[in-house]
């Protein structure tokens, strides 16, 4: 007894197995077919549905009783290989025994299998420009799904489809994440794949074009206006968050053809695209001319008695930070001229100072005028002369239209500004 006990400890120590065998602890599964290689992303998931299916039936078994019963087993196997593998047929199985159960497969395909296909991207409503920026990110879709379904079986495609949807997701999840993609495969002598791209999130749904000049009239750049407001409209239906992650490629592009114009080489006016992404996308060109001012205004009172409609005209140069400018205004019921000789200085980005003087009044004023957010303004006047004050709040409904509520020292109106 004593001498059993030994023995029996000592193989333990070395690990020399004993007479009733081996417990198998992992299964390992290989495939070929007779047709050539099966597609790496097909065969990677029928070796993970074997390998399950024969690791719940082998694992913990003892070797010696699947030796014992070797072509059973492989029959066996060879059975639930065919009901999972819809599309293919084993032709021939070999299982090597141990801790470790490798089995090893060839596989034949029912009938064809895929020689040739014909990959088509679905964009739905969305516009062709909408469509070069999907391109970019989605690359070169048809080598991946050649990847995984030239060679396959064509019996097999409705279980293959499922998985070559889930990779496509998973390839497309970090590069396209605002788009759901959904596949639709049709079988044929040549496969035909249809890759559907779904809007994740709210979209696009209007846009617009606002172009803003405190130194250019802004009819001056109509024909611009249509042209963007054309270009823009090529962004609805795109999702918002995708507008927004390639808002800095949008404006750079817009950018570049800013810079071509006509007025941005030849009359050193500078152009700055903004782009405001939303459900209501909007562009803001903002022109600014580092030499020359010229703009043109009327405007219209409505609760003041006197001197209710004008028009002004303002033209100048520019000189860095310096404007040095006239300001003419015609009273149509006067019928009467005058002229405002001034100097404005740009204090800070949205902080403006100036002195006017008035002719043939004679009468000096001093102006500050101060930007409060995208499209509020306000402003203080002083005539020096007189000793009087205006302030005055506007709010600009677009490029064309002003807002304007003004109150001096005795009386207050609202005042409509029409910008040219």
């Amino acid at each position: 007894m004593q001498k059993w006990l030994r023995g029996a400890l000592l193989m333990t120590v070395l690990g020399i197995p004993s007479t009733y065998g081996a417990t198998i602890q992992a299964v390992h599964v290989d495939l070929h077919t007779t047709t050539g290689a099966i597609p790496k992303a097909l065969e990677s998931r029928m070796v993970a549905s074997i390998q399950g299916a024969a690791t719940y039936m082998y694992q913990g078994k003892e070797d010696y009783q699947i030796r014992e019963s070797l072509q059973a087993y492989e029959n066996a196997t060879m059975d639930v290989v065919d009901r999972i593998l819809y599309g293919y047929t084993v032709k021939t199985i070999s299982m090597d025994v141990g801790e470790a159960l490798h089995i090893h497969l060839t596989l034949e395909p029912y009938g064809n299998v895929v020689q040739s296909l014909e990959t088509t991207v679905n964009y739905g409503n969305i516009s062709s420009y909408g469509q070069s920026l999907i391109d970019e990110d989605l690359g070169n879709v048809k080598p991946r799904l050649e990847q995984m379904l030239l060679g396959a079986s064509l019996d097999s495609l409705d279980w293959i489809t499922p998985l070559v949807q889930k990779s496509v997701r998973n390839d497309l999840e970090g590069a396209l994440p605002e788009f759901t993609p959904q596949i639709d495969v049709v079988g044929g002598d040549t496969v035909k794949v249809t890759l559907y791209l779904v809007p994740n999130g709210s979209s696009v749904s209007r846009t617009a074009v606002a172009i803003q000049s405190g130194t250019l009239p802004s009819v001056f750049f109509y024909t611009m206006r249509q042209y963007y407001e054309k270009k823009l409209r090529q962004l609805e239906g795109l999702p918002v968050s995708f507008v927004r992650r390639h808002q800095r490629m949008i404006e750079k592009e817009i950018q570049v053809e800013l810079n071509k114009s006509r007025g941005t080489t030849q009359f050193d006016v500078t152009m700055i695209p903004t782009l405001e992404v939303g459900t209501e996308t909007t562009l803001k060109i903002y022109v600014t001319s580092s030499k020359y001012i010229l703009q043109g205004e009327g405007y219209l009172d409505m609760g003041r008695g006197e001197d209710s409609v004008g028009l002004r005209l303002y033209t100048g140069i520019h000189d860095g930070p310096h404007d040095w400018y006239v300001e003419t205004e015609f009273l149509p019921n006067r019928l009467e001229w005058s002229f405002k000789p001034s100097y404005g200085y740009q204090f800070t980005k949205d902080t403006k100072i100036g002195y006017l003087y008035g002719l043939p009044s004679h009468h000096q004023y001093g102006i500050v005028q101060q930007t409060i957010g995208n499209r509020w303004n306000a402003r203080y006047e002083r005539d020096i002369t007189a000793k009087t004050n205006e302030f005055a709040l506007s709010y600009d409904v677009h490029e064309y239209l002003r807002l304007e509520y003004v109150w001096g020292d005795h009386d207050r109106w609202l005042r409509l500004i029409g910008r040219i």
